[in-house]
């Protein structure tokens, strides 16, 4: 007996993109400058977020004693959930631009719908528990112009995700003593710019505007089909991962605590995401004595 109906590799490109890390948006921050020329700042944020990825690669089926087949094979990722925490470094570079840079950890969760080629009426479903991982990036925000309270400004960033290679083992429910065996590598970057307008009342910052996001990645897997212990097979898979929405706005609030510290809390909105998030930071330079 043998399996060769595609959701083998269908699994494991669940597991791949799924595995340690986040694949939801990022939490942003404030749009405008926040530091002056030549401080520093480091802070902690987290963010929640729900969003949707969806995958296109090709398989080729090897089995065994059979002439090899090739099979697309899609992916399509909804509710898709994350839970991310940072570690926060900005730098002043003027009165009006920031640098930062953050390391930190995330995970993911999910429920998908997977096809592969010639797609059925009746697709897979999956749902996946995934671990904490590393999460790391940078980014800039800098204010472009004031009229009074209000200000103008904007932020850039990217962040990588890396799950590293993989060992994995999977087994069809519908094909007993049917199991896969393997390693599965991938690599992902999410790209996100937003403009906003932020008004100012005393110690509070209120801003909201558009902002677009670009997530790109690479999977490959192979492994081995077995029955009852019997090699039955095996395969390769090469795809690109990418998002389903693009355009969004963005929104949030910054509360100036003390000229040494702020925190913030921030929402953003596509027509396939969302993200809740919020942070703080610290200026050491005033917090030390004799500085």
């Amino acid at each position: 007996m043998k399996t060769n109906r595609g959701i083998p590799g269908i699994a494991l490109i669940l597991i791949v993109l799924l595995g340690p890390t986040a694949r939801g948006a990022g939490v942003m921050g404030p749009p405008t400058a926040i530091l002056e020329e030549g401080q520093w700042s480091v802070g902690l944020e987290y963010g929640y977020a729900e969003t949707g990825l969806k995958a296109d690669g090709i398989r080729l089926n090897r089995p065994e004693g059979e002439q090899a087949t090739y099979s697309g094979e899609f992916i399509d990722l909804k509710g898709l959930t994350s839970r991310m925490v940072f570690a926060n470094l900005a730098y002043g570079v003027c009165d009006n631009w920031d640098l930062f840079v953050r390391i930190g950890t995330a995970d993911a969760r999910d429920h998908a719908v997977a096809r592969t080629a010639p797609f059925s009426a009746s697709p897979e479903r999956f749902r996946h528990d995934g671990d904490y991982g590393l999460a790391c990036g940078f980014g800039t925000r800098a204010t472009f112009c004031y009229w009074g309270p209000w200000q103008f400004g904007g932020t850039t960033q990217i962040t990588w995700l890396d799950p590293g290679k993989d060992r994995f083992a999977w087994s069809d429910p519908e094909v007993p003593g049917s199991t896969v065996s393997g390693s599965a590598d991938a690599d992902l970057w999410h790209a996100q710019a937003g403009l906003a307008v932020t008004y100012q009342i005393d110690a509070f910052r209120f801003w909201a505007g558009p902002f677009v996001q670009f997530v790109r990645g690479h999977f490959d897997h192979c492994g081995e089909t077995f029955t009852d212990g019997l090699a039955t097979g095996s395969f390769t898979s090469s795809g690109d991962i990418e998002e389903t929405s693009q355009a969004g706005v963005h929104f949030g609030a910054l509360w100036q605590v003390s000229r040494k510290a702020n925190c913030w809390i921030e929402g953003q909105y596509t027509s396939d995401s969302w993200v809740f998030g919020f942070g703080a930071a610290v200026v050491p330079s005033r917090i030390l004595p004799g500085r």
